[in-house]
């Protein structure tokens, strides 16, 4: 697998960022912060999604954006292929969206769950080391932050062992194992039902004779049930003609019942119709006399008064204006007379024909605009009274027109009132209809209650009769059941022995298939026991002792190539934990310095990575590498010998991201990260 771009859309304090990933050791270098690690976080959910606990969505999306996505494009082989994953933010979540794989320019549109499934089969990654958190192999093989590493390695032994015999395969030696003693203790269960099938042989043979005699027996007495039967069966049948004739009639007494309890809900009904209608008629007769009182005296307005006033104003209103602008003229031209007199006081020459302004010119025309000043300011006075005297008038007016339309109101109330004594007149005599009408549907209704109940006295005698002959059927059918059910439990009996004789021919017939099975099976399970399962054991340990050789050797040799310090060795226990000596003194990891630490979890890192892919041959992340942070507290010959493990590694492509500057030195390309007011850029 070599990666050949990533594109982060509003990704933690990426807006929008295109980043190139060329062959050989790469180094993302920038500030603590700056996001460098961001880079790796995007890249793992491009080809994983998001995973519970170790890669949620608020720590992906960026603060404040609704939506954002990852485009990841490298190469697998022949194949390019290129990943879209899109985050959203629901409510007060972040969720994945549905995005895209495209493979040699062919594109799927999927799921998450489909894209997850889709890489999967493209790296060739087991399934089942896909954990819901995260992707065992990848973890341990390409991406590991540096700091889970040494939690890894301080961790808990026994899931440490466990995780990693998971990923070496080993513990499928263990499952095979389980499974087997599950499988023995099944054919011991299975024995012991064979063993049980033969112990009886010969009691089955003589329950077989017993049977036979009995099932005869059970057959003569079913003949002479079945004579019975029949006999009864024809009496029945006669007795249930008479009862269907006798049927029609009280059907006919239970319609004429209908037809009078109809009658009599309809006469109820009709009853209290004209009740209501009675309490209606006083009801409205009181309302009609109170309308009438109210509607005694006939209120008349003329609309035609009503219109003079209004045009009247009308008129006066248009005066006012009229007034109104003939005063504004007066008042611009006392401004204008006003102006002439305060511009001319200060005038030395003529501005039109340049010549000496004399004072007795400036005194007469001072002198001319003063008495127009006056004449304006009496005929402004004339005109304001004038715009009083119809504004006076048009108040008057007003009131006088405001009484006639509250009296015009009026007339409108005694119009709706007069209209609503009419409707009543008409509803009392509508009210008084209908009571007649019903007094006459009642009468009709009684006369043909009278009818029906004599013809239901003539019809209840079939009731009587009806009783008797039912009795008389009861009694037979009584009789008849009790035959039935003893030819039920005859019969039922008789299956009964038939199915037995059946069962005990077949149990007869498979006594010696079972005694014969019983041998195999014996052979199959002490194989089992005492080869199958140890040659598991066998095996499980040449594998692990395999498998911890080569990684011992490995983590040595790479801590070596970190650490050169001949008082420090290192090698793994039997529990695949670092076992450290100083001095030839065992220390715990905790004991080591900083760089120290930091060399012993990247050796274990790297030779878990090679232990891995020598494995797990076939997977497609063998030629790359991604290092966060591996030099953390180095110092400065131990960076200089990361140059050596780089060389050594031997990949397509090394990924590194470090602020350590030295490193630049000794990689391929240099991917520099900055970050400006919270927003993360690649620097050209």
């Amino acid at each position: 697998m070599k990666i050949n771009k990533i594109i982060l859309n509003n990704i933690r304090s990426y807006k929008n960022q295109e980043i190139e990933f060329p062959n050989g050791s790469v180094l993302l270098s920038g500030d603590v912060g700056s996001g460098k690690s961001s880079i790796l976080l995007a890249l793992d959910f491009a080809l994983f999604g998001l995973r519970s606990g170790s890669l949620p969505g608020g720590s992906l999306l960026r603060k404040g954006e609704s939506k954002g996505f990852v485009e990841l494009l490298f190469e697998l082989g022949d194949k390019s292929v290129l990943i879209r994953r899109n985050l959203k933010k629901q409510g007060d979540s972040i969720v994945q969206d549905s995005g895209f794989i495209e493979v040699n320019g062919e594109r799927e549109n999927l799921s998450p769950i489909e894209i997850k499934d889709r890489v999967l089969t493209l790296l060739k990654y087991p399934k089942d080391l896909l954990t819901k958190s995260k992707s065992l192999i990848y973890r341990y093989t390409v991406y590991t932050p540096q700091e889970e590493m040494k939690n890894i390695l301080l961790g808990d032994k026994d899931y440490r062992l466990e995780t990693l015999r998971k990923i070496f395969g080993i513990d499928k030696y263990k499952r095979i194992k389980n499974n087997t003693i599950i499988y023995v203790n099944h054919l011991k269960g299975i024995r012991k039902e064979l063993a049980g099938k033969i112990a009886d042989l010969d009691e089955k043979t003589a329950v077989k004779n017993e049977t036979e005699n009995s099932l005869k027996e059970i057959r003569d007495i079913l003949n002479k049930v079945d004579e019975k039967i029949k006999d009864y069966k024809k009496l029945v049948e006669n007795k249930d003609k008479e009862i269907s004739l006798v049927e029609d009639k009280i059907e006919m007494l239970k319609e004429l019942e209908k037809q009078i309890e109809v009658l009599n809900v309809e006469a109820k009904n009709k009853s209290l119709t004209k009740e209501k209608n009675s309490e209606d008629l006083v009801d409205v007769q009181n309302r009609i006399r109170g309308l009438e009182k109210e509607i005694k005296n006939e209120i008349i307005v003329d609309d035609f008064e009503i219109k003079k006033y209004r045009e009247k104003i009308a008129e006066l209103e248009g005066k006012i204006y009229e007034r109104n602008a003939k005063l504004g003229g007066i008042k611009n031209r006392i401004v204008n007379s006003e102006e002439i007199t305060k511009n001319i006081s200060r005038l030395d020459v003529c501005p039109l024909c340049k010549q000496q302004v004399t004072k007795d010119h400036i005194k007469k025309v001072i002198s001319d605009e003063n008495e127009k000043i006056q004449e304006n300011e009496t005929l402004m006075k004339i005109v304001e009274k004038e715009i009083g005297g119809f504004g006076n008038e048009i108040k008057i007016l007003k009131k006088e027109l405001e009484n006639l339309e509250e009296k015009k109101s009026l007339v409108e109330a005694y119009k709706l009132k007069k209209k609503n004594l009419e409707e009543k007149k008409e509803f009392l005599d509508r009210l008084r209809k209908d009571n007649f009408e019903i007094e006459g549907e009642l009468f009709n209704l009684k006369r043909n209650l009278d009818e029906l109940s004599g013809k239901v006295k003539e019809a209840s005698k079939a009731k009587e009769e009806y009783e008797l002959l039912i009795n008389e059927r009861d009694k037979l059918n009584a009789e008849y059941m009790k035959l039935e059910v003893e030819k039920g439990g005859r019969e039922a009996e008789a299956r009964s022995l038939e199915r037995r004789m059946a069962e005990i021919e077949l149990e007869i017939k498979n006594k010696e298939k079972s005694k014969n099975e019983l041998i195999y099976w014996t052979k199959v399970q002490d194989w089992l026991v005492d080869y199958f399962v140890e040659l598991m054991e066998v095996i499980e340990k040449k594998i692990l002792l395999k498998v911890h050789h080569d990684f011992d050797s490995l983590f040595q040799h790479w801590f070596n190539i970190l650490i050169d310090n001949e008082l420090i060795k290192i090698g793994l226990d039997e529990e695949f934990t670092p076992a450290i000596e100083q001095n030839g003194h065992t220390i715990e990891y905790n004991y080591l310095s900083g760089g120290e630490k930091t060399a012993a979890a990247l050796a274990y890192r790297l030779a878990l990575n090679q232990v891995i892919n020598l494995l797990i041959g076939v997977i497609e992340t063998k030629n790359l590498i991604i290092l966060d942070e591996p030099t953390d507290g180095f110092s400065d010959s131990q960076l200089d010998r990361m140059r050596d493990v780089l060389r050594e590694l031997n990949v397509k492509q090394a990924i590194m991201v470090s602020h350590e500057s030295k490193v630049e030195s000794f990689v391929d390309n240099v991917i520099r990260i900055n970050k400006r007011e919270h927003v993360s850029e690649v620097l050209r």
